[in-house]
């Protein structure tokens, strides 16, 4: 009953529903936070990989409006991933996943454009507020 109102309070509040990527190589992981996102009204792309998610976002990066992306991945790490897109002139705002703490995150990711960083686990209700935080925040600044 208390996700109910909770969903319910949250569908009261989508009008910053978007196009989200989840980048991330656990498949448990991906898939529980893409139906978290999906129930919470926005639709999702996913990437396995950092390559994966390179790939996507250049063919697809005007449409995209986060991305949320695992900081620990095996092939192209989150910070790999971060840097070539900066190469390339793909911008994107970025909610950075991982089970480390944000302070360290915020060391390692120094020089980065991070929206905001996504400790794991989380719950649907940090998801929402994490994620529609960084939709506010880049729609006003457009």
């Amino acid at each position: 009953m208390l996700r109910t109102r909770i969903v319910s309070g949250i569908l009261a509040r989508m009008s910053l529903a978007g196009l989200v990527l989840v980048v991330e190589d656990e498949d448990p992981v991906r898939r529980y936070t893409v139906s978290l996102l999906e129930e919470l009204g926005f639709t999702v792309l996913q990437a396995i990989d950092g390559t994966e998610a390179i790939e996507v976002l250049r063919h697809r990066s005007g449409e995209i409006s986060l991305m949320l992306l695992d900081h620990s991945m095996p092939g192209l790490s989150g910070e790999e991933v971060l840097a070539e897109l900066e190469r390339e002139g793909l911008t994107v705002p970025v909610v950075l996943t991982s089970g480390y703490d944000r302070t360290s995150l915020e060391r390692r990711f120094a020089g980065h454009e991070i929206a905001d960083y996504l400790q794991k686990p989380f719950r649907l209700e940090t998801l929402d507020e994490t994620v529609r935080a960084v939709l506010a925040n880049r729609a006003q600044a457009s």
